[in-house]
């Protein structure tokens, strides 16, 4: 990889599980949910890494451009879903942002689904899509794999479904398809299998609105037998102590006979000026100790945050993992996720639970087993207990889930905004409104200048859907930034763009009229497109351009012609460019953006066709009609493969439109060329036709 930056300790084993494991195949696709995001983080540093791409954003500038549009626009899926708080953030349009508004609480799940071809991987853990979450804060994650010859339906199926459950909370449209279409795929690309009876078993703990608490589904997975001791790492608590809250349903399912031990190891720092460690929890916990009964004990456990050793030396770390660790003489679980020690966390209250995702493992075994005490003490630990009354400060923190509370939110009247075109002159989108529940005032900027207010729309008889144009300067928009007034007091928020017709994003600006030379090059090589057109560009001798791109031989500006051959070196030349037209294309492709990517791409099908045309002599026009025969003759025979029956016959129909496109241009040229090559057009149409759908 290129990430040239040594991340830290943990930076390092999170990202490394978006890197795909050995013999996976090629990508497939990405939906990832996360309750805050920083869009270049998850860009730059996780689906690179899924993706594969080499090259680095800051050092390679250009060929990173190139290599990222290469690798994305051949996914299924990339997507992000945010809780409706944080979902902003400028990117590329090759992924798809969407916006999470649950009825109650807040989209808090953190859940990462990987498809490779042979190999599917989840990440369920406490880290938001942020660098804190990968680079600096204390968490924890839980990876699930499933491949071809063994996938856990006690596992995957419910997991699929909840990520079904979130993306019911996003806007209907293309964005959501897409989604969709990578869940589909993963439930029937992978085999059906029960986990073994005996050993570690692993169960999925979902939360959400309408779904039952975490700790009823912690009754369901675990033995009858109470559990002793319970160990909760936590940074964040209830405001206040509630009778139906955590703490008190906790207690519930320890052991309510003898002795019974809650550890709460929390976020600490120790203060030498005062002599007493600051802890990050509330004081009220301690009054949820049950009373009227021996044996019972609370204690806290400080976890540093300050001075924490790392392998680039000691810094200060914040806690943000969430644990639960269940233990009994017989048997030991382990609960890790991204639900914090509160009620909207844990699902203890109707309104206001959150979606929460967490993987709970359970062993039946006793103390003996090495797994058990790996366990029993596994995960973030805190130091001894310290005594509440004399070594303690308490300085809690409230809510992970809060945050964003008085943050504007964007209205619900903004339904969904997507690219429709790129045009040599302008972007084209549109925009989908709820007419009813339009916020007072609103006007809609991209780049500072105004795009739509609400006088406008109103003029145009308040349309629930509305197209737009925006000058083009520069990548299409990944976003608008809208502003209202709520009780008289300004608002704004972001607005996320996505792609709405997979056609409509423009090649980069580097890839665009590249000469036959070129793409013959770019095409006919087995290294990744970014490794050529370095290759390429560093033969051209332009020292003083570091990209390379002023190379002149590289973008062909029209006024040009090729010179460098006879007839026949040109037909053969351009015989080979169609060969390896024909091998992209039979290539398994699994979306319509993929199939786009190699038909109308800056170097697919009609890139090359193009450029053919253009090196082909006008006063031969035998010569261009003979490789547009020689071109449909390669492609009539082309049968996609790589998705569903039902996905292929779409795509295939989008490269039958094409062969048929190419057939209309044959019988244009044929009308200038000899009676012989017509005669020769003729007899290979009728030896290769097929019917086109």
């Amino acid at each position: 990889m290129a990430r040239r930056r040594q991340p830290q300790d943990n930076a390092r084993r999170m990202l490394s599980l978006w890197e795909p494991p050995a013999g996976v195949g090629d990508p497939v696709g990405v939906l990832a949910t996360t309750f805050t995001l920083d869009t270049a983080l998850f860009e730059e540093e996780c689906l690179a890494r899924f993706a594969g791409v080499q090259s680095d954003p800051n050092r390679d500038g250009a060929l990173y451009r190139i290599e990222r549009e290469e690798k994305l626009a051949a996914l299924l899926c990339a997507a992000v879903v945010a809780d409706i708080h944080h979902c902003s953030g400028r990117r590329s349009l090759r992924w798809d942002l969407l916006a999470s508004r649950p009825e109650s609480g807040v989209m808090h799940a953190k859940i990462s689904l990987l498809a490779w071809q042979r190999h599917t991987r989840a990440i369920v853990s406490s880290a938001n899509l942020t660098t804190d979450g990968y680079r600096r804060n204390q968490e924890c994650a839980a990876v699930l794999d499933f491949d071809l010859s063994f996938a856990d339906r006690d596992l995957l199926d419910p997991l699929l479904e909840y990520l079904r459950e979130i993306l019911g909370t996003t806007a209907a449209g293309h964005a959501r398809e897409r989604a969709q279409q990578l869940l589909e795929w993963v439930g029937g690309h992978l085999p059906r299998n029960e986990a073994p009876a005996r050993g570690l078993q692993r169960r999925l703990v979902l939360v959400g609105p309408g779904r039952p608490n975490a700790f009823d589904q912690l009754d369901a997975h675990l033995p009858a037998s109470r559990p002793e001791t319970a160990y909760v790492v936590s940074p964040f608590f209830d405001q206040v102590l509630r009778p139906g809250g955590p703490e008190k349903r906790l207690w519930n399912m320890l052991r309510q006979r003898g002795d019974a031990e809650l550890q709460l190891h929390v976020a600490g720092e120790y203060a030498p000026e005062i002599g007493k460690w600051r802890l990050q929890v509330p004081a009220h916990v301690l009054e949820s100790t049950p009373t009227g009964r021996a044996g019972v004990s609370l204690s806290l456990h400080p976890l540093p945050v300050a001075s924490v050793p790392t392998d680039a030396g000691k810094e200060r770390r914040p806690l943000h993992a969430k644990t639960l660790t269940l233990c009994h003489s017989s048997w030991a679980a382990w609960m890790v996720g991204s639900s914090n020690f509160t009620s909207a966390g844990t699902g203890m209250i109707q309104r206001g639970r959150n979606f929460e995702a967490n993987v709970l493992y359970v062993l039946r075994a006793d103390a003996s087993d090495p797994l058990y005490r790996q366990i029993e003490s596994g995960g973030l630990r805190g130091t001894d207990p310290v005594d509440v009354h004399s070594q303690a400060q308490f300085e809690p923190a409230f809510g992970e889930e809060d945050d964003g509370e008085n943050l504007p939110v964007l209205p619900a009247f903004f339904v969904e905004a997507n690219l429709d075109a790129s045009r040599e002159a302008h972007h084209v989108l549109t925009l989908r409104f709820v007419p009813d529940r339009s916020p007072a005032s609103w006007r809609l900027r991209h780049e500072g200048g105004l795009v739509l207010d609400e006088l406008t729309w109103r003029a145009e008889g308040m349309p629930e859907m509305m197209m737009i144009r925006l000058d083009r300067q520069g990548a299409p928009p990944s976003l608008l930034r809208v502003e209202w007034e709520t009780d008289d007091v300004a608002c704004a928020a972001d607005w996320p763009v996505n792609v709405g017709n997979v056609d409509a994003l423009p090649a980069p600006d580097e890839l665009r009229n590249l000469s036959l030379s070129a793409l013959l090059e770019l095409l006919s090589s087995a290294r990744p497109l970014h490794e050529v057109m370095r290759g390429w560009l560093r033969r051209q001798g332009d020292d003083d351009d570091a990209d390379g791109f002023n190379a002149i031989e590289l973008i062909d500006p029209h006024q040009k012609v090729d010179t460098s051959g006879f007839l026949v070196k040109r037909v053969q030349r351009a015989c080979g460019a169609l060969r390896q037209i024909r091998q992209r294309l039979e290539t398994p492709v699994l979306s319509e953006a993929a199939l786009a990517w190699r038909i109308d791409g800056p170097v697919g099908a009609r890139a090359v066709v193009d450029a053919i045309h253009h090196q082909c002599d006008s006063g031969m026009p035998d010569e261009w009609a003979f490789l547009l025969c020689e071109l449909v003759r390669e492609l009539e025979p082309v049968r996609l493969t790589g998705g569903n029956t039902a996905s292929m016959a779409l795509l295939q129909a989008r490269l039958d439109a094409f062969v048929l496109e190419l057939r209309g241009r044959l019988v244009q040229a044929l009308e200038e060329a000899s009676e012989q090559m017509r005669r020769y057009c003729g007899t290979e149409a009728k030896e290769d036709r097929r019917e086109i759908a």
